[in-house]
Order: C-alpha cells, then sequence, then structure tokens
C-alpha cells in the first residue's frame, strides 16, 4: 500500500555561498524552522603569501550540489518540491569574479575578500590623497581606502589577466560579485544567463556612491576602471529571473544581499538601532541606522541594509568587520595543525581555567575596524613555559571578543545608538563557551536565537518578501516584514569580575600595539 504524501508547507529556499562553505536551506515560512539543508565545505587557493583565491567552477558545483542533495531530502521526506515558492542568495562580499559571457569560464580564479595583494598599489592610491586620508572618499562610498576594495585589484586583473581586456572591447567580460556570477549560472548562464547584482553586494565594492546606490562612474574614473562593465543593480527584494535547469527549474530567484546584511535581516533587526554580530569566516557587527546613512569616525563601513523593491526605501547599515573568528579557527587546524577538527577547539579551549595571559592578535591581513591598519600582522605575546595548545586555543576564542568589544565601545559613542544587549550569529555562535566569553567581555546579555542559519534565512526573507511572491507580506511602512513565528533564543548574561576584566583589556591593548605597523617598522 502506497504511502500518502504528507501536506507541505509554503517553503522559501536561500543559498548562503560563503569564503568557508556553500549551503542551501529550505525554511517553513510559518514557523522559520529549517526543513531540508545541505552544507559542503569550500576549497580556498594560496598561491602566494597574501593571496587568497577560489575556483568559480568549484563554488558553482557546491551550489549545484548543495541543491540536488536538499531537493533529495525533501523527496525522502515526501514534501512536494513545489511548495518552494522563491529562492534568495546569500554570499561572500567583496569576493572578484572575472568571466566570459562568451564561454561561460572565468578568465582567473575568484579574488577573495581578505586577499591583499594590492596592499602596495593601495599605499600608492593613499600617495595621491590630501594627508593620505583613507576616509578621502568616505562621503561618496561610506568605506575607507583599504586593499580589501575593488579599486586596486580590477586594475591587477586588467594588467595581469590575459584576455581580459579584449573581452571588454568586445562586450564579453563580467565582472562581479559571488551573487552575480551564481545568479547568472542558474538562470542560464551562456544560454540567457542575467546579470545583476543589489545594491548590498555592490555598494561595499568601493566603487559605488552610497546616494545613487549605483556605480559612481567619477569614482571608477579615478581609478581607470571601465564602470560600463559592471553589473545591472538592483534592490534587495524583487523577481529578478527564473532558475532555468535542475531540479528547481522555474522557481523565482527574488532576494539577493551580502551575507553580513542577510545575518542581519535573519536576526529581524528591522528598526533603527537594533544590532547583531556575525561570528563566521570573518567576524561582523552590524547595526540599522534605518533611512538615515551614519558617516562612522570610528572605523565603521556604511552600507545599505536592504531595499524592499525598486520603489522602496534604503534600509541602512553600520558594518564593523573583525579579524579573526572562523578563519582562524581554520587556520589553527590547516596551517598550524594543533586540531583534527574546529569542533576540538573549544573541547580543547573550555579545559582550562583561562588563557593563561596568553594573547592572539589575528592580524594575518592587517587589523580592520576600528584601526583600518593594513601593516599590522599577526601575533601571539604572553607564552610561557607553561603554555599549551589548550591556552592558545581559548586565546583563539577570546580574540574575536576582545575585538567585538573593542569595537561595540567606540560604535555608541559614534552613533548614540546605546546597545543593551547583542544578538549573535554565524557557525562559530554553536560554541557556548565563546558566547559565554563575550557575555563577560562586552558586559551585556548576548542572545543567541535558535535560526543558526540565520543569513540564508535573510536571504530567504527577502525572497518571500518581494512583489509577486508576498510568502512575507510587507507593512505599509515598507519597512518591516510581518514574520509571525517567533524565534526561540539562548541566553548567556556576563559573569566576569570587573577588576578581572579590566585587567585583561589592558593587557589585550598591548598585545595590539605588539601587531600594529609590523610591516612598516
Amino acid at each position: 500500500m502506497a504511502t500518502s504524501p504528507l501536506r507541505s508547507p509554503v517553503l522559501v529556499s536561500g543559498i548562503d555561498q560563503g569564503t568557508s562553505g556553500t549551503k542551501f536551506c529550505v525554511f517553513d515560512s510559518v514557523t522559520g524552522d529549517i526543513v531540508a539543508s545541505h552544507n559542503m565545505e569550500t576549497k580556498r587557493i594560496e598561491p602566494k603569501e597574501g593571496w587568497t583565491e577560489m575556483d568559480p567552477l568549484h563554488i558553482m558545483d557546491t551550489v549545484w550540489k548543495s541543491i540536488d542533495a536538499t531537493v533529495q531530502q525533501l523527496k525522502d521526506k515526501n514534501i512536494d518540491i513545489r511548495e518552494i515558492k522563491c529562492l534568495g542568495i546569500t554570499n561572500q562580499m567583496l569576493t572578484l569574479i572575472p568571466w566570459s559571457s562568451k564561454t561561460g569560464k572565468p578568465f582567473y580564479n575568484a579574488i577573495v575578500w581578505c586577499d591583499i595583494r594590492t596592499q602596495d598599489e593601495n599605499e600608492k592610491e593613499l600617495d595621491k590623497v590630501p594627508g593620505r586620508n583613507k576616509d578621502h572618499f568616505r562621503r561618496i562610498t561610506g568605506l575607507p581606502l583599504s586593499p580589501l576594495f575593488w579599486y586596486t585589484k580590477i586594475p591587477w586583473i586588467l594588467k595581469n589577466v590575459p584576455g581580459v581586456m579584449e573581452a571588454i572591447k568586445d562586450g564579453t567580460c563580467m565582472l562581479g560579485t559571488v551573487n552575480s556570477w551564481i545568479l547568472w549560472n542558474l538562470t542560464g548562464g551562456v544560454d540567457g544567463g542575467l546579470y545583476l547584482t543589489d545594491i548590498s553586494n555592490g555598494q561595499i565594492t568601493g566603487l559605488f556612491n552610497l546616494e545613487t546606490c549605483n556605480w559612481d562612474p567619477e569614482i571608477c574614473r579615478y581609478f581607470g576602471i571601465p564602470h560600463d562593465v559592471f553589473a545591472e543593480v538592483r534592490s534587495t527584494s524583487e523577481i529578478y529571473g527564473y532558475i532555468k535547469s535542475g531540479p528547481l527549474a522555474g522557481i523565482p530567484i527574488s532576494g539577493m544581499l551580502g551575507d553580513q546584511k542577510a545575518g542581519t535581516v535573519g536576526q529581524l533587526c528591522f528598526t533603527a538601532g537594533q544590532s547583531k554580530c556575525t561570528y563566521g569566516t570573518a567576524g561582523g557587527l552590524n547595526i540599522n541606522t534605518g533611512t538615515k546613512a551614519v558617516y562612522s569616525t570610528c572605523g565603521m563601513m556604511t552600507l545599505p541594509l536592504f531595499q524592499l523593491g525598486k520603489s522602496a526605501p534604503v534600509i541602512y547599515n553600520l558594518l564593523g568587520a573583525i579579524e579573526g573568528c572562523g578563519q582562524l579557527m581554520r587556520w589553527l587546524r590547516d596551517n598550524l595543525q594543533i586540531v583534527k577538527s574546529v569542533a576540538e577547539i573549544e573541547t580543547l579551549a573550555t579545559s582550562v581555567e583561562s588563557s593563561h595571559d596568553c594573547f592572539f592578535v589575528p592580524a594575518f591581513g592587517g587589523l580592520l575596524a576600528p584601526y583600518w591598519e593594513d601593516d599590522a600582522r599577526g601575533t601571539i605575546v604572553g607564552m610561557t613555559g607553561y603554555t599549551r595548545r589548550e591556552h592558545i586555543c581559548r586565546a583563539a576564542l577570546e580574540s574575536a571578543c576582545f575585538m567585538v568589544t573593542d569595537l561595540l565601545e567606540v560604535v555608541e559613542k559614534d552613533t548614540g545608538y546605546p546597545i543593551s544587549e547583542l544578538r549573535v550569529d554565524g557557525g562559530m555562535t554553536v560554541d557556548n563557551l565563546m558566547m559565554q566569553i563575550q557575555a563577560n567581555f562586552i558586559n551585556k546579555t548576548v542572545v543567541r536565537p535558535s535560526v543558526v542559519e540565520s543569513t540564508s534565512f535573510g536571504a530567504a526573507l527577502m525572497a518571500g518578501a518581494a512583489d509577486g511572491i508576498n510568502v512575507f507580506p510587507v507593512s505599509p511602512d515598507k519597512l518591516k516584514l510581518n514574520v509571525a513565528f517567533p524565534l526561540p533564543e539562548t541566553i548567556f548574561k556576563p559573569a566576569m569580575d570587573d577588576h578581572e576584566r579590566e585587567r585583561l583589556f589592558k593587557r589585550w591593548e598591548k598585545a595590539i600595539e605588539r601587531a600594529r605597523h609590523w610591516t612598516s617598522q
């Protein structure tokens, strides 16, 4: 006797393509629960010191395989995949992919966001601006000058990658963010694929005008970059196109936004002043500033957070980027090889009561907010003959917590938004010890929602809110999604003596000083 299929809920889905892995998640639109998901670790390529690349074809392979595996899970549960009403894409921001619209093949590997091969070129650009002021273009772009951004990486590609200049001349070169690469491939690739990006991914490149929310021709001309080679810019929530092949063929793609913003949306931070911190491959502190773009004096980047349709107001965000986090954990596993798995780090760190005054500054490619010092480098200080790998693992966990605390203190002064609690997400938040350390250091409550995959959930929310989809109805002011489900939470309350906290941070400041200006000394 055949088993009758279960009644399927209305489903929404999200692709989260990050530096460490690719996930595809399908969510119940009523409860917010994950119905099915699949995660694949991605491979990075490091051909030289300071260079970090990924194979774009490998990225797409993990996307297709994650979709296939998740669809199979749904079939095994007798859930009709036709109940998936939309798909959203979230991605590692700033990673740059050059490819040919004629062949569909990359001209070169993806240059990952943390790649600092153009640090010397960035120094030359700084020499051109008055007083070597890193904030010279901040009022236009919302960003400081840094080798992380595209204004030096694209000239490097134009100079060093064969075929790119010729393809630009004949109109077949695409220089896109990861979401653009995924969208183009899902919608047909060489057979009519769509070349689009969204405001959140476009603006973080450093070639974008924060006021117009589009590519800035003057900025591009200043850096010698042809701005007409970039993708058309759209809002973060609208129907861009439809999946052309595979098990999800015909499903609309209707949400796109960068991973930091997706995590903020996925935590339902729709009101000005709400904040959350991501602990992923890298870390990021995000603060919703509403319809006002707030310009930071403490190294925070001013960015679009989301836009619910092309005619809706842009909601802005302050983002502070933080070193270490998952990238540091993988370094301990792969480079230092003192652990066999990332999960082992928490086990080792929990086995000791403290780091025994060992401090780890993970400035592998420089210090980000609030310092923005490209010439800093990573260092471990305070080691004695007693120091063991357990102490180093704990110091690694503490490093991100120290940096988040540093940033929170200056952000509250900078923005005027008092932060009463810190909402958190990202792969590292499953580490209970680290979350408790964070609560101790900031002396505030840390809130971890049950929706661990808040980045892909945020992409799915944007997709479901799009006009023509309307799985998540939008309120009249276009600023809030009427999401009916609660987000169960785990609470971490501070439990550290004030004197001990003050002592640790004095030592941390000394460790930061050791790492600063390392390559220029």
